[in-house]
């Protein structure tokens, strides 16, 4: 199966670490309804608050910083979705990118037997 992966992070200066939670968990919960219908195969939503949280969450810390420039906290999105199939459209998970100010940071294909 051919499976395309894109990363998002948050550009995003969140005033409170509960601020960024929040939106962390309606993105999860948006996700999860889109995993269940299908259009996503796969997904993983994370807020990284502390250092260490890059390590513990196994995410690319230069992929971060690259769009953060090392402010915390922010959120990191990983969305998979089947090769061929057209980049995930939602109005809500829009509106919820939108709010956080999340921008893709990397897409990559990748194949599993």
């Amino acid at each position: 199966m051919d499976l395309v992966c894109e990363i998002f992070v948050s550009a995003r200066e969140f005033d409170t670490d509960e601020e960024a939670l929040s939106l962390m968990r309606r993105l999860g919960s948006r996700l999860s309804k889109l995993q269940k219908e299908g259009t996503l195969v796969g997904y993983q939503v994370v807020t990284l608050m502390e250092s260490n949280d890059f390590d513990d969450e196994d995410v690319d810390r230069e992929l971060v910083e690259s769009v953060t420039g090392g402010r915390l906290p922010t959120i990191y999105v990983n969305l998979t979705r089947q090769g061929g199939s057209s980049r995930v459209r939602d109005d809500e998970l829009t509106s919820l990118f939108h709010r956080g100010e999340i921008v893709i940071a990397l897409t990559y294909s990748t194949r599993i037997d």
